[in-house]
């Protein structure tokens, strides 16, 4: 038996999840921060954005290692309903972590996931940046092509936002299927790597990097943290917070209209 979760109760089991993977990041010295929308949401609302219903957070691309393979050895001490999945350990599709709570199924209406169709966060990898930014526009263009390969397997054929796109994807789909697509993630994460973080002056979200360029931050400054409020909690983010909004999104005080207001409208279900 199946309950529909409104959107406040998709954001109460995203901040549980977020908490409960605090308390095994503590328990493990490992830090994160707030990235991305969420850390808009910490400055701006001090909290979720409003019309947003999902949480992003960031971690160094050698304490991701450590996690990813803390949980692949089973050596976390969590509860039975959290699961960590990345492609790492060969548990998901995407060259970022996921923590789920497989209490929850969520209907993807575009997107066969699997065996990860639960409620989640996003745990991404911050990684080296080269200090050329012809360079940099360079991987990030790469990276764009990689994820799009990758996600032509994974798309409901038949099910698009516009007719152009009905038409398209069942031949991208089969195209996927017969070049075996899954390979590009091997090399959208050895691209991604091929900076070192530890030797870098630049770093930032680089497999999952939606803003190309604008993601890149001074380690030095990166490395800084400070404490932000969100939902009644505390948690990190960046020194270089102001800077790093102010990159991606512009005058990121001031609201955007209403029709940019955009949620992923998802489908999500509490299971009895």
């Amino acid at each position: 038996m199946q309950k529909q979760l409104s959107l406040q109760e998709i954001k109460d089991t995203e901040l549980n999840i977020l908490l409960e993977f605090k308390k095994i990041c503590d328990a493990n010295d490992l830090t994160f921060y707030l990235c991305g929308g969420s850390l808009l949401g910490a400055v701006r609302h001090k909290g979720f954005i409003p019309w947003d219903d999902d949480i992003d957070i960031c971690m160094t691309r050698p304490e991701y290692d450590r996690l990813a393979y803390l949980a692949r050895e089973q050596k976390l001490d969590k509860p039975d309903w959290l699961e960590i999945v990345c492609y790492e350990n060969g548990t998901s599709r995407f060259p970022f972590i996921k923590v789920l709570d497989k209490r929850t199924r969520v209907l993807n209406e575009y997107f066969k996931e699997k065996d990860y169709d639960s409620l989640w966060i996003d745990l991404l990898p911050v990684d080296g940046i080269p200090d050329s930014e012809e360079e940099t526009k360079l991987l990030y263009k790469k990276m764009f092509r990689y994820r799009k390969l990758v996600q032509m397997k994974y798309v409901r054929p038949f099910k698009a936002k516009s007719l152009a796109k009905a038409v398209t994807k069942p031949f991208l789909y089969l195209f996927a299927h017969i070049i075996n697509t899954d390979r590009y993630n091997m090399k959208l994460v050895s691209a991604a790597r091929a900076n070192a973080y530890e030797t870098s002056n630049l770093v930032g979200i680089v497999t999952e990097g939606l803003y190309g360029v604008k993601e890149a931050i001074p380690k030095k400054a990166y490395e800084k943290s400070i404490d932000v409020e969100f939902e009644g909690h505390t948690f990190k983010a960046t020194s270089y917070w102001n800077e790093y909004l102010t990159n991606l999104f512009g005058d990121y005080m001031t609201l955007p209209p209403e029709d940019k207001r955009k949620t992923h409208s998802m489908q999500a279900y509490k299971i009895k």
